[in-house]
């Protein structure tokens, strides 16, 4: 959701004629405008300034107005078209007046990298080859971006293309959060890690009991993790001392969430692992509300009707107060109530 009210969203379509990013009615659902650029499975959309951008295996770069669903630019991003389905995993972040796009796959049929045009016209600035493909999406803080590699590496990009310090983890990483000069991010080392953005040093590991898939989210001094060991966790910020934990019925595969006071998590579903795993299925597919404290309000089983029409949940997402769920035929739209209880 824009901050003008715009709901949109990105189409994962395989054929020629179908959507990169569609405009939706927020209260119908109704498309009220699409875009496409031909073929190919698409990327999540970034949304920034009222403007979304997304890739596709159509080695495309789009920059498309919320608003009116009208294309801005268009720009090719070659080589992506023989690459594995996981290139087109990560959004484009936007970053002041450039764009960082990942682009990364998970065999040697693609040269994994940074690709940083400008936010403007899509001009390419500079590219940044990685030593190895991405694990989870970079996270971006005012001068660059942090991306974790499949290799247990972390580095860190600043916005010239400098590469001002790299850290070894020692295992894959998930998706990264970055926040008032740290870096937060889940390892298969078993550990939720708080990173210094400016040197790279290590500020203090919490334990967990498996890896995490997800982005830790961070709020109020508190950083929230779901994990593979189907436990959700609060970390302090400073001190790293867990607060709280609740074991939920499966693996953390999005979120959590924040919806106005409260945290959504999905568990199960269909959820793509970087790597040799490819895509697995986890079941049972669940969404779970908390209050900040730990204090769970309620489970929401997503399996079976009503949600068997749309296929499988494959994401979860919040936009306002409302949570959307995508799967692999349709978008559903939670009522709000469900979540917040107004």
């Amino acid at each position: 959701m824009t901050a003008t009210g715009h709901l949109l969203a990105g189409w994962h379509g395989l054929f020629g004629d179908q959507p990169i990013v569609a405009g939706l009615d927020r209260t119908t659902g109704e498309t009220t405008w699409t875009v496409t650029v031909g073929k190919g499975k698409n990327s999540p959309i970034g949304v920034d300034g009222g403007q979304a951008y997304a890739i596709s295996k159509a080695e495309t770069m789009i920059a498309v107005d919320a608003a009116a669903g009208d294309t801005i630019w268009q720009r090719p991003l070659a080589p992506i078209d023989d690459a594995d389905p996981g290139v087109v995993e990560f959004a484009p972040i936007p970053l002041g007046d450039r764009l960082v796009v990942p682009i990364s796959g998970t065999e040697d049929d693609i040269p994994d990298r940074l690709v940083v045009v400008d936010r403007a016209d899509g001009e390419t600035r500079f590219i940044h080859s990685l030593p190895a493909s991405l694990s989870g999406a970079p996270g971006a803080t005012a001068n660059g971006v942090i991306a974790p590699l499949v290799d247990g590496r972390v580095l860190f990009l600043d916005r010239t293309g400098a590469v001002e310090w790299t850290r070894e983890i020692g295992a894959a990483l998930s998706a990264v959060s970055a926040v008032d000069g740290a870096a937060y991010l889940g390892a298969a080392t078993e550990e939720l890690l708080a990173m210094d953005t400016t040197t790279g040093s290590v500020l203090w590991r919490g334990q967990l009991s498996n890896t995490v898939f997800t982005r830790p989210l961070v709020a109020d001094d508190r950083v929230y993790v779901g994990g593979a060991d189907y436990t959700l966790r609060a970390f302090d910020t400073v001190s790293g001392q867990q607060l709280w934990r609740d074991d939920l019925g499966n693996a953390v595969t999005h979120g959590p969430l924040p919806v106005g006071d409260r945290l959504v998590t999905l568990v199960g579903g269909n959820h793509r692992i970087r790597g040799s795993s490819g895509t697995i299925p986890f079941d049972p597919t669940v969404l779970y509300v908390h209050e900040q404290d730990g204090t769970r309000v309620r489970t929401v089983p997503l399996d079976g009707r009503p949600f068997e029409d749309g296929g499988g949940v494959e994401w979860a997402q919040a936009a306002g107060e409302t949570v959307y769920l995508g799967q692999t035929f349709g978008l559903t739209r939670l009522a709000p109530e469900a979540i917040t209880d107004a």
